[in-house]
């Protein structure tokens, strides 16, 4: 299994919303909203410590969706209405360490980080349990390496993250995108040339 998948038809934020509930409980993003949607925001506008902050409206790198909770959202579910053009990266974990020829993934569950959030931060690794499942976490703008395995792991993931061989969502008016947001990173690719009005709706599930 890949840990992510489309699914062709849906064409509003009511069919998002019920394809959300078909697999599991839709839990509010950290602003309140059900269904939150997402524009490419100039730094100017960005909420501080966002990745817009950061990367603007250029491309976003491979990360984990909610890393900075103490259990990341079980799915992400979403979709792109307006100009949608820009494509939507995707690359697996499983993917992730394959690629690697020293033991990353041995590495990535003995780190220790320390992830900041707003109001507080906390310790972790990249590999948590919830339950009697597993998942993995990472997104290098929240996470600072604390231990030297964590410190190995961002050298080396650094360059996997640009040159691994991710694979594309290519959007069209009725297309959905569901991933397990504990095998899967995504990202964000190149805006087109006068990109204009790219809404992107997003429901976390449990």
């Amino acid at each position: 299994m890949r840990g992510w998948t489309c699914v062709k038809g849906i064409t509003s934020r009511t069919e998002l919303l019920e394809l959300a509930r078909s697999i599991g409980r839709p839990v509010p993003s950290p602003t309140g909203e059900l269904v939150k949607e997402l524009t490419p925001t100039p730094q100017a506008d960005a909420r501080r410590g966002t990745l817009s902050d950061t990367y603007a409206t250029g491309p976003f790198p491979l990360h984990t969706d909610t890393a900075f909770w103490p259990v990341p959202s079980r799915y992400v579910v979403f979709r792109v209405r307006g100009d949608i053009r820009r494509h939507t990266t995707v690359l697996t974990f499983a993917d992730l360490f394959r690629e690697c020829t020293a033991d990353l993934r041995t590495l990535a569950e003995r780190s220790v980080w320390l992830m900041r959030t707003p109001n507080e931060g906390f310790y972790c690794s990249m590999r948590f349990r919830s339950g009697d499942k597993t998942g993995w976490r990472y997104d290098g703008q929240c996470m600072s390496p604390m231990n030297d395995a964590a410190i190995k792991v961002k050298e080396m993931i650094g360059s996997l993250l640009i040159y691994s061989q991710v694979e594309r969502i290519k959007w069209t008016d009725d297309l959905a995108a569901v991933l397990c947001n504990w095998e899967v990173l995504h990202g964000r690719g190149h805006s087109p040339q006068d990109e204009n009005s790219r809404i992107l709706e997003r429901v976390y599930v449990e």
